[in-house]
């Protein structure tokens, strides 16, 4: 576990590099036929940022003649436009941000899956508001990300108690820190939200859990690749994987290491981070039948709700026979 105490503030000092600097559309891919640069974008506090401050993948594909490149990106919808654009090979984004992204016309190719996370999204309520499950919903305000993990276990939610969105007032808010405080203003009486921002506000004030995702929606995120690099550098690719996978389990076996080297990337407290890392297990999977219906029945409740306004076949953008799931990776 040695090769893991690489800190995080030498990984990122090696990572200074600006998406325009990436070279034109289809160049991250390419390179010489036995080496070449790797582009990999990240966002700050995910399990690539976790891998990028690890330096493990640096090593073992410096070993193959290539050098990596680490993209900082700030939400995932930037990394998929990244991707599409060709300016990077590699990258992680959440089930939501790529349904958006098909249904808009923009190809994704989804590489492999992480775990799923239901207990790291949830609705929450102040503690004495008497609002306390389900069926409390109705004719209350809830405050959520258009188009969010929240936002999709709140349809999902709605649906198997027998209610829907015209039952309550759905209010959007841009992002975490304005949704915290519109809630611990009183702006909304429910509060939908996601890890580690969850494990913060239910750190800051008492609350009442309505639901999490158990039983509801799987919360995953993904791990993305350009249709030329799956192509050309599978070998590469399923090196990136099993890394991922290692670099995974190491979390699981240490979370509160992890957790520091998250919240560093953050500029947060470790301590939701624990929190977060406590009701969640690492792990990269392949994109199996489960997989792929959990995205299915994100994209079909998102184009009942009319968040978007095209039908998408999920299995449309997952390679069927893949040949870079490395060993360590089911």
């Amino acid at each position: 576990m040695n090769r893991f105490r690489k800190t995080f503030a030498a990984a990122a000092a090696a990572a200074v590099l600006t998406l325009a600097g990436c070279g034109a559309p289809g160049e991250a891919a390419e390179g010489d036929a036995e080496g070449g640069e790797v582009v990999i974008g990240y966002q700050p506090g995910n399990t690539v940022a976790l891998l990028m401050a690890q330096g493990t993948l640096d090593e073992r594909l410096e070993a193959e003649g290539y050098d990596v490149v680490w993209e900082e990106l700030a939400i995932g919808t930037l990394v998929l436009e990244a991707l599409n654009t060709g300016n990077i090979d590699f990258g992680h984004s959440s089930d939501a941000n790529a349904i958006f992204s098909a249904a808009n016309g923009r190809p994704i190719e989804y590489a492999a899956s992480e775990n799923p996370y239901p207990n790291g999204v949830a609705l929450v309520s102040q503690v004495d508001s008497g609002i306390e499950e389900v069926t409390d919903l109705e004719g209350t305000t809830v405050g959520v990300v258009e188009g969010g993990n929240m936002h999709y276990l709140l349809l999902r939610a709605l649906e198997q108690a027998g209610l829907s969105a015209a039952d309550l007032e759905i209010v959007y808010y841009a992002n975490a820190a304005d949704g915290m405080a519109a809630f611990q203003q009183g702006e909304f009486d429910v509060f939908g939200t996601w890890d580690p921002f969850l494990a913060i506000i239910q750190e800051q004030m008492e609350t009442t859990t309505v639901l999490d995702a158990e039983g509801l929606t799987d919360n995953r995120t993904f791990y993305f690749a350009t249709e030329a690099f799956m192509e050309t550098k599978p070998e590469v690719l399923s090196i990136i994987l099993e890394e991922l996978q290692e670099s995974n389990q190491w979390a699981n076996e240490n979370p509160d290491e992890a957790a520091a080297i998250l919240a560093d990337a953050l500029g947060l407290d470790p301590a939701p981070l624990e929190t977060a890392n406590a009701r969640r297990e690492y792990g990269v999977l392949a994109m199996d039948d489960a997989a792929v219906q959990a995205q299915q029945d994100l994209a079909d409740t998102f184009f009942d709700a009319g968040l978007i306004q095209n039908e998408i076949t999920i299995a449309d953008y997952v390679n069927p026979d893949p040949t870079w799931i490395p060993e360590n990776v089911h």
